[in-house]
């Protein structure tokens, strides 16, 4: 039953109802008036005939007196009676009935109601009334037949009720109707809001990913009938997650708006574009061919080359696309879903821009997705461990740092390289815990290592630039360096100059409350990111790692040597250790001490290793530098 319908039937019951109720009440009424006006009457009676009427007297005399007042005052039809203890001693009228009936009808009736009220005596109605005499050992009782007075009180309140109820009857169906109307047109709103927010994203307005399924099944089905092609995007904004965490979400969220204003533009009337979460976007292109596809793709980067300005703030938001086509890379929307994906993986590694799903790289995009879903796994239950690689001060030959890297071994595909794993961790999110956790395991066997005598030890962790976006980052370090007594000295970080360059702003000033806490600040793979000079004297750097790409071939190359060279006497100019990682020979070793280099790291003393065959290595090799 339609919500009309009920609301009408609704209001009609009530309507109904109320009509029985108030004629109910209304006869009630009516007939309590008319047994209020018979005593009314009687109280009048009683005032004429105080004085007239002497009782006890003569009977005969008394009765002929009683009837000329009933004639004088009362109704042809009225019966009056005077009684004593409920007997009746005088009566003038015929009511019609035995003296005995009438006064066993009046006993019930006084029992009820001590005023007036309404009697039954074979099948004839009374109203009656009873008044005190003013010798109070005497009633005056007043009988009036109710028969007639009922029918045309019934027929009075028929009419009335009648007229009343088709006119209130009336108003309730166009009250009910225009009530209903009103109420089903806010529904249908409430319902068409639900429905939008059901199936659009509710930042952005634009259709969300089960919109975007739908419509994809009737693109699927329309171009399986006439044998057509079409185009699926997946969409991924570069570097969104930075601006993000730097920025804040607010700005993040009004770059989002923007993004998807470019896009609409960007695309064809019959084109569909949904937000599928984050910053990840879908285009369905109906009717599109490759050329089509790359047309519409060189379109979308175009319309997104232009800076973004929001609250003065000017920034770029350049994107990845991946491009699965129908039939050709897939017949169901889960499959060509799933091949974009890995277009989009492959653009955002090649930074190309684009790129068309490959049926080559989809092994990859398989171990890829099994390995993020597997990495998230294994950081929520500590299975990533720590490796340890020692850091050489060739002026005294003795261990003087350690670094930490961070290792994991996978139940199923083996040991998984961090080249392979830390991207994947950056790119969900995960490498901040991931970073929190290896620094919490290292500081601990630090601390068991200090209880164990190795109290020269410092360890070396390595920093994302992700971690250097977040203003808890020094904080957190502090409560870590307390809880396992471990001095702040004690710890250095490492960040690739690459990474340190993209945003300085915020790294620096997480940087210098490092600084403050006394950690130190090491810069890795030094040489590969063109620092500005004048920006790295400003930044609390205490150690150069000269990147390994150069210590590789210094031995053969007159050109990595001196950027070595270089390198090494710029550290020392800015008080800087430096320290050259990726050693592997003799060799290299002494043309790196000729140089001055402070520190040397690299398989030429040991490869990295876990936390006990570390142990084992340091105490071998003291003992060997001891006996030299």
């Amino acid at each position: 039953m339609k919500l009309r319908t009920q609301i009408l039937l609704s209001i009609l019951g009530i309507t109904i109802l109320a009509q029985v109720v108030f004629g109910f009440l209304a006869y009630r009424q009516i007939t309590e008036s008319r047994g209020d006006q018979l005593t009314i009457f009687l109280q009048y009676l009683n005032r004429e005939i105080a004085k007239r009427l002497t009782l006890p007297g003569d009977p005969y005399v008394s009765k002929i007196y009683l009837d000329e007042l009933r004639k004088k005052f009362s109704t042809p039809k009225s019966t009056l009676i005077i009684q004593k203890d409920s007997r009746i001693l005088y009566i003038a009228g015929n009511p019609g009935q035995d003296l005995d009936v009438i006064a066993r009808h009046l006993n019930k009736a006084y029992a009820d109601s001590d005023k007036h009220g309404l009697i039954d005596m074979d099948g004839v109605q009374y109203y009656w009334a009873i008044s005190e005499l003013p010798d109070n050992d005497y009633q005056l009782v007043m009988l009036e037949p109710a028969h007639n007075e009922e029918i045309k009180i019934a027929s009075t309140l028929r009419q009335r009720l009648i007229s009343s109820g088709f006119i209130i009857i009336w108003l309730a169906v166009w009250i009910s109707l225009l009530l209903s109307s009103k109420i089903s047109r806010e529904l249908d709103k409430k319902n068409n809001q639900l429905e939008r927010m059901a199936l659009h994203d509710n930042l952005t307005g634009l259709p969300n990913r089960t919109l975007l399924s739908d419509r994809m099944k009737q693109v699927l089905s329309q171009a399986a009938r006439n044998k057509e092609t079409f185009a699926l995007f997946l969409m991924d904004l570069d570097r969104f997650k930075e601006v993000n965490d730097t920025l804040g979400h607010q700005f993040g969220d009004e770059l989002l708006k923007l993004v998807s204003g470019r896009l609409a533009d960007a695309i064809r009337e019959n084109d569909s574009i949904a937000r599928l979460g984050g910053d990840e976007f879908a285009v369905l292109l109906p009717q599109t061919d490759l050329d089509g596809a790359e047309l519409c793709a060189n379109r979308i980067l175009n319309a997104m080359k232009p800076h973004y300005s929001i609250n003065n703030v000017s920034t770029e938001s350049k994107a990845s696309i991946g491009i699965a086509l129908y039939p050709d890379h897939g017949d169901s929307t889960e499959t060509l879903m799933q091949f974009a994906d890995v277009a989009m993986y492959q653009a955002k590694k090649s930074q190309s821009g684009y790129a068309i799903y490959d049926p080559s790289q989809n092994t990859h995009s398989v171990r890829r997705l099994q390995l993020m879903n597997d990495l998230r796994e294994a950081i929520e239950k500590n299975e990533i461990t720590a490796h340890y690689q020692p850091i050489i001060n060739h002026i005294n030959n003795k261990v003087s740092d350690v670094e930490a890297l961070a290792r994991w071994h996978h139940p199923e595909l083996g040991a998984i390289s961090p080249d392979e794993f830390i991207p994947m961790a950056e790119q969900m999110g995960l490498i901040r815990e991931l970073t929190m956790q290896i620094t919490e395991l290292t500081l601990k066997n630090l601390s068991a290592w200090k209880k164990q005598g190795y109290n020269d030890l410092s360890v070396n962790i390595n920093l994302s630039v992700y971690c250097l976006q977040d203003f808890s980052l020094p904080e957190e370090i502090s409560n870590l360096l307390q809880n396992y007594g471990i001095d702040a000295e004690k710890l250095e970080l490492e960040i690739t100059e690459s990474a340190l360059m993209l945003d300085l702003n915020s790294a620096g000033k997480i940087l210098s409350k490092l600084n403050d806490l006394g950690v130190h600040l090491a810069i890795d793979d030094f040489g590969t990111g063109f620092s500005s000079l004048n920006q790295l004297k400003n930044m609390p750097v205490d150690t150069l790692k000269i990147d390994k790409s150069f210590i590789f071939d210094m031995c053969e190359s007159t050109t990595d040597r001196a950027v070595v060279k270089t390198i090494v006497e710029l550290g020392h100019n800015l008080g800087c250790k430096v320290i050259a990682e990726g050693v592997e020979n003799k060799i290299t070793l002494d043309n790196l001490i000729s140089l001055n280099v402070d520190k040397i790291q690299g398989f030429i003393f040991s490869k990295p290793l876990p936390e006990n065959e570390f142990i084992a290595w340091l105490d071998g090799y003291n003992n060997s530098t001891t006996m030299d």
